[in-house]
């Protein structure tokens, strides 16, 4: 029994030495500005990341569209122009412009010849610029290129 009550004494003095050591010491303005500046660059760097991901989404998409339509070409051994069609429709709706399909494979090829499906373009989007100095910091709206490009082997 002595032994819990020990336990207990022991918590108490604790508590009360930690109040104590609080009580002392005094909140200071520097520490609070400190907190303030680290939560603002947290904000910053958060906001910054959410604004790159609808083009992340974008690069995406249209990725998992390139391998839809590669799987296609595999079948028939080129791109076919029904096919390039439907495509560039999916690509505009994924957010592409400036769509260049240069580099890919539009004639019937033999079997086990590689195809290819080369997409170039430009996405619209907002991307976080910064200047070196917080306060100058701004997000860019522009057009951003890339470039899917799929290999694969006619099975035709």
């Amino acid at each position: 029994m002595p032994e819990r009550f020990a336990m207990f004494q022991r918590f108490g003095a604790l508590k009360s030495r930690t109040a104590a050591k609080l009580s002392k010491s005094g909140g200071s303005v520097l520490d609070m500005m400190m907190v303030f500046i680290y939560v603002l660059v947290l904000t910053i760097v958060m906001t910054a990341y959410v604004g790159s991901l609808q083009i992340l989404n974008q690069k995406t998409q249209i990725s998992q569209i390139a391998r839809k339509y590669i799987l296609r070409m595999e079948t028939v051994g080129y791109l076919m122009d029904n096919d390039r069609m439907n495509m560039e429709e999916e690509l505009h709706a994924a957010g592409a412009e400036n769509i260049d399909f240069s580099g890919t494979t539009f004639h019937e090829v033999e079997f086990g010849s590689p195809i290819y499906l080369t997409i170039k373009g430009q996405l619209t989007g907002r991307v976080y610029r910064g200047r070196g100095n917080v306060l100058q910091a701004f997000f860019e709206e522009g057009l951003y290129g890339f470039e899917e490009r799929k290999m694969s082997t006619a099975k035709n």
